[in-house]
């Protein structure tokens, strides 16, 4: 047997990882400067960093100085050009005292990193895609909270929106927050969802994730040490953050601490349910009572959640206004009705139906006819989508769910109906796609290729989901507020543990169950299903896995589960081979410290999704892996060591199933091909090619990839010396390609550019040198968009008839370009350029081209 290490077995390589490598559209690395002008990866040579974050240069551009900001814009509100300009509050700003004298004497030296990316057919800010079209454009409301936002005292201030739930207190306020304006007027902005239940810990690294990223050491941090981070950071500048759905001012009080008062027009946005809440964070203030909607803004916005593409037939216009007016000017009870509609006839009876059936159901009452009016929406689901909807419920409440989870983890339940036509993954996608037309799940991100990244519900919804779950025994959460650990003692943070076992012990009946506890509690109860099929883990404050916790009881005492997931508990240095007794096992996901994976592993014949988040060094996987036939989807964020088997022939040791793989690095040429050939359905591959060490002056190439005829999506971070001339064989099938640090003269891009699906391309850090790209004619046909990032290229010699669809195209951090080709205002389809970190003149090319381009959109930061 011999094997293939797809890693080196360097020292300092064994403790790096990409943090968020395989969750990320792109690669990150550490961009520097080099003395000619070039930009090269700090720190690749040996790969010590413990993870890689962009680190843009302030040379050559405006975004220089103690107040440079990156803003985010919501390009559908915007004018055909939108320029942010920098603005300095030298010899404004005045000190606050509070925590000042507790401060290092550092300068804020850290800029905004969280840079846009924008989908292809809808723009807006990262994370608020398409919410804000659940609600009717309010102009008036949305006027007042901006004014209050930027005007008035300088002194930091608290803005409060309060109103019933359903009636759009969060989509206000997300609209407002993504308005232009308001992005350009603040420094830095951050959003965190407060909620029901909510812990510190959390809200202050859901905030500092905003303003500056989180880097493993953050999470190490204690909660006194993440107060003075995020203080230092706000320190001095103008900043917004908003709470959402706070149910009690002490969330407030908690953070208040945190919030500076520098006298330069900060402001804090809360949104309530409650009136005393905010009275009670800003005393003698009165809050902004979200108005509902009129009859005829109702009206307005069921016709068009109802006919998105054109108007309502006459004959339907009278009992639909009828059915607006029944919804009480709620939005959210409109856009539920109207998801109700788009899958009824449009016919008159049919709707005179729902009307009848709107009004048996409603009663005076508005938060009861909204959840009335919901729950309808929910028993018009065919029964296939209802179980899915139900499953949301499993997710935390107010946070992103990621869609790409969510399907494996349908897929795993067993919801997903086969047809030997389409894969499982796409059936998968049309569902969440009905629920999403059907106006119960929410877009909050999109990809670059215009699929969702990202969903969410309303907050009456998930109550809905978890009301219908435990009616039905589909999902149980247990959270601290559960006994027994309700008497358990809240303290949690780098405490030793004794053991302890419950006098009671803890036995779950439901079928699915998901935990929302701190760790220890979680351990040391000890708990039981003999009946539970799902044990999805969710620590409660923040979900890094700190000290090791033994698992093992998990393998004894939930013998029939489909679902595990554990990616939030460290099980230590040992993957415990007692899971061997899950046999039903579907979807697992694990962290530790483990080097190693046991063979027995195979013995999951069922399983379908293995994710394995190593915490140091490096992973080797056991030869049985290749046994793993109803594998489909395997990712593994530490350095991978795949055994190839010594039988090289034996066809029937393949991942035959086996639809994306995310490894951080594969060996070169021979060995990766040799590896990847026993995975042909590929339809995903994201990893970094390594050179091999022992391979020949003379034998760099990159390795053909043609043979994976399935792969529509790669993702490639090149590491290694330059390679050798000669094409690119990607397979013809390739939708979306990301390229890192290739170093390969442009010309090269020709095998890519006779690609004849490609849609999404971004080449990043190096991928291509050379300061001329002359594009080729009869080249990227369907390419949609096109992303530069950190490239040296200084000209671009191209017209609309090479990208003659593309409908968006990203340059950040380009030093040397000069211009974007004035020729592209001719590209019909294009709707978006977004420049960041480049020179003036290509802004200045920018805004020609949208000055002679109607309806384009452009953002400049």
């Amino acid at each position: 047997m011999t094997a293939t290490e797809v890693a080196s077995e360097d020292a300092t390589a064994e403790n790096f990882s990409y943090e968020e490598f395989f969750d990320r559209e792109e690669i990150f690395a550490i961009a520097v400067d080099s003395p000619n002008g070039e930009h090269t990866l700090e720190g690749c040579s040996n790969l010590p960093s413990p993870s890689i974050s962009a680190s843009i240069s302030t040379s050559d551009h405006h975004l220089t100085g103690l107040d440079s900001e990156v803003h985010f814009l919501k390009a559908d509100a915007v004018p055909s050009i939108i320029i942010t300009e920098v603005e300095s509050e030298d010899g404004r700003v005045t000190k606050s005292a509070s925590l000042e004298d507790e401060i290092l004497s550092n300068s804020i030296d850290e800029k905004c990193d969280n840079i846009s990316h924008v989908p292809i057919q809808r723009i807006s800010v990262p994370g608020f895609q398409d919410i804000g079209e659940m609600l009717v454009t309010l102009t008036d409301e949305e006027e007042v909270i901006r004014r209050q936002l930027m005007r008035g005292s300088s002194r930091r201030d608290i803005v409060s929106i309060v109103g019933m739930p359903g009636i759009g207190k969060t989509t206000l306020a997300k609209k407002v927050y993504s308005d232009p304006e308001v992005a350009h007027h603040f420094h830095r902005r951050a959003w965190c969802s407060v909620s029901q239940v909510y812990g510190k810990r959390e809200l202050l690294l859901d905030i500092i994730k905003d303003i500056q990223g989180l880097p493993d050491e953050m999470y190490q941090m204690t909660d006194a040490d993440l107060e003075l981070k995020l203080f230092q950071k706000l320190k001095k500048i103008r900043y917004l953050i908003v709470m959402d759905d706070v149910w009690d001012v002490q969330a407030f009080y908690d953070l208040e601490r945190s919030f500076p008062d520098d006298a330069v027009g900060s402001r804090i946005l809360i949104t309530s349910r409650f009136h005393n809440v905010a009275l009670e964070a800003r005393p003698g203030s009165e809050p902004h009572m979200l108005r509902p909607l009129s009859d005829d803004e109702s009206w307005n916005l069921l016709e068009k959640k109802s006919f998105p593409t054109g108007g309502c037939p006459e004959e339907l216009e009278e009992v639909g206004k009828e059915i607006a007016r029944q919804c009480k000017g709620l939005p959210l009870a409109v856009v539920a009705v109207a998801g109700i509609l788009r899958r009824t006839q449009d016919t008159d009876n049919h709707w005179i139906k729902i009307a009848e059936s709107l009004s048996s159901r409603i009663n005076a009452d508005p938060e009861t006819r909204c959840k009335a009016i919901l729950e309808l929406s929910y028993m018009h689901l065919p029964s296939h989508l209802k179980a899915c909807f139900l499953y949301l419920g499993a997710f935390s409440e107010d946070k992103d769910v990621p869609v790409s989870k969510l399907i494996r983890l349908w897929i795993a339940e067993g919801f997903i109906e086969c047809n030997e036509a389409t894969s499982l993954e796409a059936i998968a996608e049309d569902y969440l796609m009905d629920l999403i037309n059907g106006s119960l799940v929410m877009i909050s991100k999109r990809r670059s290729n215009g699929k969702v990244k990202a969903c969410c519900i309303h907050g009456l919804l998930r109550d809905l989901c978890l009301s219908k779950a435990q009616e039905d025994n589909f999902l149980q959460l247990i959270s601290r507020n559960d006994e027994p650990y309700a008497s358990y003692d809240v303290y949690d943070y780098g405490s030793d543990f004794y053991d302890f076992y419950p006098s009671d012990p803890v036995t779950y009946e439901c079928q699915r169950v998901c935990i929302y506890l701190k760790r220890k509690h979680f351990i040391h109860s000890r708990p039981s299903g003999p009946s539970t099929s799902s044990l999805i883990f969710s620590a409660f404050s923040d979900s890094y896995p700190r000290r090791p916790y033994s698992v093992t009881f998990i393998c004894h005492h939930f013998k029939l589960l489909r679902v595990l997931d554990l990616e939030c508990i460290n099980m230590g240095s040992f993957f415990p081979s007692e899971i061997e007794l899950l046999a039903q096992l579907r979807y697992l996901a694990v962290s530790g410290d483990m080097e190693s994976i046991p063979g027995s592993i195979s013995n999951l014949r069922l399983l379908k999704t293995l994710i394995v988040k190593g915490l140091v060094g490096k992973i080797t996987l056991p030869d049985s892996i290749w046994r793993m036939a109803s594998l489909r989807h395997l990712h593994i964020n530490s350095y991978a060591v795949f055994s190839l088997p010594d039988d090289q022939t034996d066809s029937s040791l393949l991942l035959d199933n086996l639809f994306s793989l995310s490894v951080l690095s594969l060996c070169h040429v021979k060995d990766a091909e040799k590896i990847l050939r026993r995975m042909p359905q590929l339809h995903k591959l994201i990893c970094i090619f390594r050179e091999s060490w022992n391979s020949s002056m003379n034998c760099n190439e990159f390795p053909a990839l043609d043979f994976l005829t399935r792969l529509e999506s790669l993702d490639i971070f090149y590491f290694g010396r330059d390679l050798n001339p000669g094409e690119f064989t990607f397979p013809l099938n390739l939708k979306k390609l990301t390229l890192s640090h290739f170093r390969l003269p442009w010309h090269r891009t020709s095998s890519i550019g006779r690609l004849p699906n490609l849609e999404v391309l971004k080449l990043c850090y190096g991928a291509f040198v050379g300061e001329m790209w002359e594009m080729t004619e009869d080249e990227f046909t369907k390419l949609m968009f096109l992303k530069f990032d950190t490239l040296n290229i200084a000209q671009w010699d191209a017209s609309y008839e090479h990208l003659p669809v593309l409908q968006h195209l990203v340059i950040h951090n380009c030093k040397n370009l000069e211009e974007v080709p004035f020729d592209f205002y001719g590209i019909p389809t294009l709707q978006m350029i977004e420049v960041q970190s480049c020179k003036h003149s290509v802004e200045a090319s920018v805004r020609k081209i949208a000055e002679e381009t109607e309806g384009i959109k452009v953002i400049i930061s």
